[in-house]
């Protein structure tokens, strides 16, 4: 009886002690999935979107540079490796099978996404862009995301009985994609890092020198509200009749078209007049268009001081370019530093989730630009000017308002306005993109203007005040198709002398060729340039052919391309039928 009895419990001890011994491939798959997934979610995602020619200017013009991007993408796929690696390890039997399969199945799914769908997107949706259509509302995606699911994740759980030799096989074929899929990746991102532009610093910038601060006489203040279309205006006066009471003197232009629909090159063109015909790169018109111009320069030869507040890689590439009488240039220096950290690594983990996403999640992230700005600064010398209205306006109210130095003042503020994805509560608290209504963020930007407003007349300098309210373009809707109905911009003017009436409303068939000659005729401004006529100059009853140029995404030999739409607008533009197609010009890419 003892000898028998003794036999299974030999029998079951050495079946435990099996069991305790991690097996060497058990190391090497745990291993491997950890080091693919943290390779593929936190490095090449991530430094794939940073070293491309196409956005490296964005991020070096947001003070971010690779040594802060790649330590800290690395780091983190460092800590991730290890705590996913610990995890698999520790886990067995199917728990670990169901594991790294899940694991073959995102990476997998995720580069044939990158490879074969997200070519509709055309950049981030969360910029509010409407860049495209997703294609069947991503059913077709989705159901390829669920047959792989299906093949990689069941086949290896088919264990038993005469199905336990292709469940060995099927975990076979898992480490050999998660092999694949690795090396594949990392070839992608040598090539991406090997042609990826060189870095560049040490442009002079636009600063937050003198923000706050106007003249004792003669100002010039435009406020150009990034997307500022008629809908966000009238929905303001929708919410309150009385909204726009405190902007007596102003007239409000209801039928004002924008050259542009893009802030590239909409805001330089506002402020050269150059227009942009799309041949040259990006840097090369930005620097053109103000060697050409006349507009700032002889605003600053009556006396003004010149200050501009806008971003770069958007408006200007070195500041230089633009001309030495702007008195919130700084100059260059190659000093910056990473003050979030954790704000850059959440932004580029949601730009994973975005990328490699199945095409129903891309709505969800909301990841944008505007996700990557503010998270570096300059070590030394003035703080560069980024779009940051929350930013705007503590840093206002800490100044305790404006300051009047000097006698004539020009300032150019561009704020991030009614963009999505809206952040801002009414307050102009940030609250987190997507977690607010365009109605909250459009009051939040009015917030600024108006205190801005009742400064100036707290100080008596309101009515000799020349004031500008626009946008720099209308909201497009979408970039793969044409313009579905008119694309108006709000527009509000204050003339100099002007205060004390109430705002009223004009039809007058006006456009950006009338704001530079409304800003100069209203201050005073003696010119030997004849810029044309003023946003007054034109009556309600005038019939004129204006100009839009829209950019529209087309599929070119299976890639994303761009075409400019010459659109003539004859008549009043809210009558879509006074909206005619001129010509389309194929320009190849927008951001050459």
């Amino acid at each position: 009886m003892s000898k028998k009895a003794t036999k299974p419990a030999a029998k079951k001890g050495g079946t435990q002690a099996k069991k305790s011994t991690m097996s060497k491939s058990h190391i090497i798959i745990s291993l491997l999935a950890s080091l693919a997934f943290s390779f593929s979610f936190f490095i090449v995602g991530p430094l794939g979107f940073y070293f491309s020619e196409s956005n490296r200017g964005f991020f070096e013009n947001n003070s971010l540079y690779a040594h802060m991007v790649v330590p800290a993408m690395v780091i983190t796929a460092v800590i991730f490796f290890v705590i996913l690696g610990a995890i698999l390890l520790l886990a067995t039997g199917k728990v670990h099978t169901v594991m790294v399969s899940v694991i073959t199945w995102l990476l997998v799914c995720g580069y044939l996404q990158v490879l074969f769908f997200n070519g509709w997107t055309n950049g981030l949706i969360g910029d509010g862009n409407e860049t495209g259509t997703m294609p069947g509302a991503g059913i077709p995606n989705l159901i390829v995301w669920l047959l792989l699911g299906v093949l990689i994740i069941g086949a290896p759980l088919l264990t038993k009985g005469k199905l336990k030799k292709v469940g060995g096989i099927a975990k076979m074929v898992v480490v050999y994609l998660l092999v694949l899929v690795f090396a594949m990746q990392g070839a992608g991102l040598l090539e991406t890092i090997l042609s990826a532009p060189e870095e560049t610093s040490g442009k002079a910038y636009l600063s937050t020198n003198n923000m706050f601060n106007v003249a004792k006489k003669d100002n010039i203040i435009v406020f150009i509200v990034d997307r500022f279309d008629i809908s966000y205006y009238n929905e303001l006066k929708a919410y309150d009749p009385n909204f726009f009471a405190d902007f007596d003197g102003f007239t409000s232009y209801t039928d004002n078209i924008s050259l542009y629909a893009r802030t590239y090159p909409a805001v330089t063109s506002i402020l050269t007049g150059v227009e942009n015909d799309f041949s040259a790169t990006r840097t090369e018109y930005l620097k053109k268009a103000y060697s050409e111009a006349t507009f700032l320069k002889d605003i600053a030869d009556a006396g003004y001081d010149v200050n501009l507040y806008t971003e770069n890689f958007y408006v200007y590439d070195d500041a230089d370019d633009i001309g030495d009488f702007v008195d919130n240039k700084a100059s260059a220096n190659d000093g910056a530093k990473l003050t979030n950290p954790m704000g850059l690594v959440s932004a580029m983990i949601s730009y994973s989730v975005y990328n490699f996403g199945p095409d129903i999640t891309k709505y969800a992230v909301g990841i944008s630009t505007n996700s990557f700005v503010g998270l570096a600064a300059q070590e030394d010398g003035p703080e560069l000017y980024s779009h940051d209205d929350a930013a705007f306006y503590n840093a206002f109210k800490e100044a305790g308002g404006l300051t009047a130095k000097g006698d004539k003042n020009f300032s150019f503020i561009h704020l991030r306005g009614c963009h999505s994805p809206f952040n801002l509560n009414e307050n102009v608290e940030d609250v987190g993109d997507g977690n607010a209504t365009s109605l909250q963020q459009s009051r939040a930007i009015f917030k600024i203007i108006k205190e801005y407003v009742a400064e100036l007349k707290a100080k008596g300098l309101y009515e000799d005040a020349t004031i500008i309210i626009t946008g720099d373009h209308a909201s497009a809707l979408y970039d793969t198709k044409d313009v579905p109905s008119p694309r108006i911009t709000s527009l509000m003017v204050k003339e100099k002398g002007k205060s004390g009436t109430p705002m009223v409303e004009s039809k007058a068939p006006v456009c950006q060729a009338n704001f530079m000659p409304t800003v100069i005729k209203s201050a005073g401004i003696n010119t030997t340039v004849d810029y044309g006529r003023a946003y007054s100059e034109i009556g309600e009853d005038e019939v004129l052919t204006r100009k839009y140029l829209f950019e529209l995404s087309v599929k070119e030999n299976e890639e994303n391309k761009d075409q400019i739409v010459e659109y003539e607008i004859t008549g009043p533009a809210s009558d879509f039928a006074n909206w005619q197609i001129k010509e389309r010009h194929q320009i190849g890419y927008i951001y050459k």
